[in-house]
């Protein structure tokens, strides 16, 4: 795999994650991911809950369940870790990621990126592309909404209204 596509595609994982925490998508006891450096990305996604809400931004619901860390208990077992990247590999092919796209469920664990990269990058490929109107021409567009229905009820009032 061509490395400067590898770090293409680390530099865009490491883009989503502030998304993912902003969103409340991830906890607190994921709160290190925030200063990751690339190298250490691997490592951070071992868990799979990453991974998860990554496959449920591109496709909402393709994983139902995702195990996540709590304050009471912040590190998962081994074998919830296991499930959520099964659940997550499972989403990928539902998805359409290719076969030969799919990483393994122990590159993923043992922390290696290279597979997972991969994996990563035919996923938000995959992911819809948003042509919603922006928040600006959303927020106008209620501005005039509510300035037509406004302007009715005061019409409204004026004509209704008895006059002294």
């Amino acid at each position: 795999m061509d490395s400067d596509y590898v770090l293409f595609i680390c530099s865009q994982s490491v883009a989503f994650l502030p998304q993912l925490r902003g969103r409340g998508l991830l906890s607190d006891s994921q709160s290190e991911t925030r200063e990751l450096p690339v190298s250490d990305l691997g490592a951070a996604l071992t868990d799979g809950v990453v991974l998860c809400h990554l496959a449920n931004h591109v496709r909402p619901r393709s994983v139902p369940s995702i195990h996540v860390p709590s304050p009471a208990v912040p590190k998962l077992t081994m074998a919830k870790c296991r499930r959520n990247v099964e659940n997550f590999l499972e989403a990928c092919r539902r998805i359409g990621v290719p076969q030969d796209s799919l990483c393994s469920v122990g590159e993923v664990l043992e922390g290696k990126g290279g597979g997972v990269y991969c994996t990563v990058g035919v996923l938000l490929s995959m992911a819809p592309l948003s042509f919603g109107p922006s928040p600006r021409v959303q927020l106008a567009g209620f501005a005039l909404f509510y300035l037509s229905v406004m302007s009715a009820l005061c019409a409204i009032y004026v004509h209704l209204a008895p006059h002294a």
